[in-house]
């Protein structure tokens, strides 16, 4: 799925192994393991939008484990990080807890 700033794909683990060296067995196995990762490729940082990229990783549920990051340095290179599909959604959740909580304090303020 492409969306402002980010793509977010399901890969076979054994098809991402071959493709990005830097990525390890090891890694994919401390993340949690599993057959098939999701794959987020951050390709535009000032254009990425994290509620809806929270919205999105929320929208995986619970068939993967693995999560691999790309994210494109200043030298055109990718630096990728593989964690377990929960700590992004974690990460995602607070994201969204943490905006209702601000619209919330919002509307008080105006009101009191």
């Amino acid at each position: 799925m492409t969306t402002c700033g980010y793509t977010i794909d399901r890969e076979i683990v054994d098809v991402l192994l071959n493709a990005e060296p830097t990525i390890t067995a090891e890694a994919i196995r401390e993340a949690g393991g599993g057959l098939v990762a999701v794959v987020l490729t951050v390709q535009d940082r000032r254009r990425l939008r994290l509620r809806r990229l929270a919205q999105d990783l929320l929208r995986l549920g619970n068939s993967f484990q693995v999560a691999a990051i790309s994210i494109g340095g200043k030298d055109g290179e990718r630096d990728w990080a593989v964690v377990p599909l929960t700590y992004l959604q974690g990460l995602a959740r607070d994201l969204t807890d943490l905006q209702q909580q601000l619209r919330l304090e919002a509307v008080l303020r105006r009101r009191g």
